[in-house]
């Protein structure tokens, strides 16, 4: 009988869960660099909002990047939780940085009544 060593199997585990970790995270850090700078193509805040979130999501996943690197913290489950934040913030503030090159304007109400009045069709004569 031929027996797997263990470590073998552990190791084929410790890949699969890094697997079911990192593919979501992925996934989720890609929606957060899409929707984001859509979320700016439509005009929805300003620039110097989209700097600001920037700067406080550098800011705060540089902090859990350094708790995420403790000796105390790294391997532990609260180490991977911590690491997944540092990860997300870093997409959100990459994903502002990027919203801020894809920012447009929105159009001002008067601007859009304009459009709205030039748009109709064309007034008839009533008849008489």
């Amino acid at each position: 009988m031929h027996l797997v060593p263990y470590s073998i199997i552990s190791a084929g585990a410790f890949v699969a869960l890094k697997t079911a970790v990192v593919v979501p995270l992925g996934l989720a850090c890609l929606v957060l660099l899409v929707v984001i700078p859509a979320a700016a193509w439509r005009g929805k805040l300003s620039v110097p909002l989209y700097a600001l979130l920037a700067l406080a999501a550098g800011v705060i996943a540089f902090a859990a990047g350094t708790v995420a690197g403790a000796p105390s913290v790294r391997g532990t489950p609260l180490g991977v939780v911590v690491s997944l934040i540092f990860f997300l913030l870093v997409a959100t503030a990459i994903g502002c940085f990027l919203s801020m090159l894809f920012y447009r304007q929105p159009p001002d109400s008067q601007e859009l009544s304009e459009e709205n009045r030039d748009s109709g069709p064309p007034a008839s004569e009533p008849d008489r």
